[in-house]
């Protein structure tokens, strides 16, 4: 008995368990020992103790003590050689488990709580680093307009599915510009034929009721010119000049009038060139400068107009004899490049200012004094041009103008002739 109370005691003193009570039966029911020694010698008649008793199995159940504190408590069997000797009693109290239980409840919320809004804040910032560059690309594709296009989105580099969509996008802004380009091309040509066909009208009836009575005058003042006294003589010159610049209006505006169709065929690039030079020596006598021709070009055939296209440069060399000075030095050169054939006119005058030369295409503007020039010739010089296929460029600084005519080497329809020639020789 004495073992048995050292046992009990020991077990109520152990600081690894939260004891409530201890005891032991025998085979009978009858408590041997109790950390209550009042309850010794008592039957415990409890359902847990008798059923431990019957089944000599371990058993625990969770129980609730009068003082409303949970306790499990358990129950087992003490066999020696098969033999019941009776059962221990242990009830051990639920308090610290609960205890840790609410601890362990409140740090599972608080850290679920903390993660929920690191989540949170991750998923945010992830959804706005994802989300900012589709609400961007939403913005430009719905401010993208007409007066929009020239400002092409950069190339972000990104290497995701949103990248892919932001170069599809720029993509088709550069798409859109070139076809806006067309379109501005387009209609700038319409325009100009339409200015065109307009002034062919004019011309027509100009031409005609302007040349007979300009024959007319010519001859009445030849006739003068032969009778007047010494004294006439320098006013009958300056009405012959007047006539003559009348004459050379006309004409002028007649030649753009017709410019509206090419006569198309193949030449060598060499002869054209030699042909061209010849023309310019003789164009640029009664000017006082200095003329070289250089031609640079590889042989090759053309598919031009050879009057037209002569008339564009001997403009050009006219003008540019006429912009040098005594003494410059007016050059032609020929090269090819970038699929162009190009024909270069240089000349050593004062320039041309940067905001005159996006208007000296147009008609009737000139940058010379007035009664030095109609203002046609560069107008004539860009439509034969462009029928070409090609267009006509100029840099200018003080000093020195260079206008260079580029031509397609490879020419597809042009002025309703089907044929394509491949340039290259």
């Amino acid at each position: 008995m004495g073992v048995l109370d050292t046992f009990v005691e020991e077990v109520i003193k152990s600081p690894e368990l939260s004891t409530v009570y201890v005891f032991i039966t025998d085979k009978d029911g009858k408590i041997l020992a109790h950390n209550d020694y009042t309850n010794f010698g008592s039957i415990a008649s409890d359902h847990l103790t008798r059923t431990a008793l019957q089944s000599q199995h371990f058993l625990s159940e969770v129980t609730r003590l009068k003082s409303n504190e949970d306790v499990l408590d358990l129950a087992l069997p003490l066999l020696v050689a098969g033999k019941s000797w009776g059962t221990l009693r242990v009830g051990l109290s639920m308090t610290p488990l609960q205890r840790e239980l609410d601890t362990l409840k409140w740090q599972v919320f608080t850290f679920a709580g903390i993660f929920f809004l690191f989540g949170t804040a991750a998923f945010y910032i992830i959804g706005l680093t994802m989300s900012r560059p589709l609400e961007q690309l939403s913005q430009a594709m719905s401010d993208l307009n007409q007066d929009s296009l020239p400002a092409v989105p950069e190339a972000t580099g990104r290497q995701d599915e949103i990248g892919d969509l932001q170069e599809s996008f720029r993509q088709m802004v550069l798409r859109l510009q070139q076809s806006e380009k067309g379109r501005q091309l387009a209609v700038s040509r319409l325009l100009r034929a339409e200015k065109l066909a307009t002034i062919g009208e004019i011309v027509a009836g100009v031409a005609h009721e302007v040349n007979n009575p300009l024959g007319a005058m010519a001859f009445s003042i030849a006739s003068l010119e032969k009778k007047a006294p010494q004294e006439l003589i320098r006013h009958i010159g300056i009405v012959k000049g007047g006539l003559s610049r009348i004459e050379t209006i006309v004409r002028q505006l007649s030649e753009f009038s017709r410019a509206g169709s090419l006569d198309l065929g193949c030449i060598k690039s060499d002869v054209f060139f030699k042909e061209t030079a010849q023309f310019a020596v003789m164009a640029l006598k009664r000017f006082p400068v200095r003329f070289t021709a250089l031609d640079e070009c590889v042989p090759c055939s053309l598919f031009l107009d050879k009057g037209k296209m002569h008339q564009v440069v001997l403009n050009l060399l006219l003008n540019a004899g006429n912009a040098s000075p005594a003494g410059g030095c007016v050059r032609l050169t020929a090269a090819v490049a970038d699929g162009f054939y190009l024909l270069s006119v240089k000349d050593q005058g004062k320039g041309i200012a940067a905001e005159q030369q996006p208007l000296i295409f147009e008609l009737f503007y000139t940058t010379n004094l007035a009664g030095e020039g109609s203002g046609i010739g560069l107008a004539i010089c860009k439509n034969i041009v462009e029928m070409h296929r090609g267009e006509i460029v100029v840099v200018s600084t003080p000093g020195e103008t260079i206008f260079t005519v580029k031509i397609p080497l490879v020419t597809g329809e042009m002025n309703g002739s089907p044929e394509v020639t491949d340039c290259r020789g």
